[in-house]
Parts: structure tokens; sequence; C-alpha cells
């Protein structure tokens, strides 16, 4: 056995929840990217407490009106978030948490679109509620850190 490393016995149940919790957290921000780059506006509704809010590059909105822009956005072109492991803040038994997530948004228009392609260099700042046994996001703010075109 390592030294000062915890053996099965002596890792409390407490623990083990957080570690669970920490997991799910991990995992928001990567649902989230998948929901969205798949336009499964259904899907990214799931991971937001209704009562929340977003503040976002298209402004501030409650969470059902942000999920209605969402779902009026014209279907062309596609886009990919590549996520960094998020930073979580999450007090041991806590109903609340934080994350803290970088992000690369690729942006590719439409071939026949006038407009470039576009990079774009984010970061999510999740305030994060539990929810029943689901982890919501209940406020969200997105700040844009970089743009740039690509060239095609």
């Amino acid at each position: 056995m390592l030294a000062g490393r915890p053996t099965p016995a002596s890792v409390t149940d407490s623990t083990m929840n957080w570690l669970r919790d920490i997991e799910a957290l991990r995992q928001l921000p990567q649902r989230y990217a998948r929901a969205i780059d798949a336009r499964d506006i259904d899907a990214v509704a799931q991971l937001f407490d209704p009562d929340g809010s977003v503040d976002g590059l298209r402004g501030q909105a409650a969470v059902p009106a942000y999920l209605d822009g969402l779902r009026a956005m014209p279907q062309t072109g596609s886009t990919m978030h590549v996520l960094g492991d998020p930073l979580i803040e999450l007090d041991e038994g806590a109903g609340e948490a934080h994350l803290d997530t970088y992000a690369i948004v690729y942006q590719l228009r439409p071939a026949e679109s006038p407009e470039p392609d576009g990079m774009l260099g984010m970061r999510y700042l999740d305030d994060v509620v539990r929810v029943g046994a689901a982890w919501l996001i209940h406020h969200r703010r997105s700040v844009l850190l970089w743009s740039r075109p690509l060239s095609r």
C-alpha cells in the first residue's frame, strides 16, 4: 500500500458521494457541447434549470427565452466545441457548485456561404444547482476571449 493513500475501508460515504458529484459536474459541459453541436435543443434544455438565466454573446435571457432563441436560429453550418477540463468548486455535501470551462468553438459555414468559417476562444462560467439527483446549470456566463476567421 502506498503511504497516505486511502484504503477502501477508509473512504467515507460522503467522500464517495462528493466524488460522484465531481464526475457528474465534469460531464456537464461535455454533455452541453455534444447537445449544442448536434443542435439537439431538447437535450440542451435538460442541462439547464428552467428558473435560471444565461448571460451570453447574444445578451442576457431567462433559460426558457434562451432555449427559444436557440430553436429560432437558422440551421446552417455546424459547430464543434472542444473543451478543457472544467475547474470545479464544490464543497462536500453542497447543493451548489461553480464550473469554469475553457472552450474553443469551431464554426463551419456551408460551402456556399460568403462568410468565412470562424474560431472562438470562450470561457463558460456556470453556477450549477442540484435538482433531485441531477446537476443543472442555473446561471451561465459566456465570455468571449478571442475570435478569428478561418480561411477556406
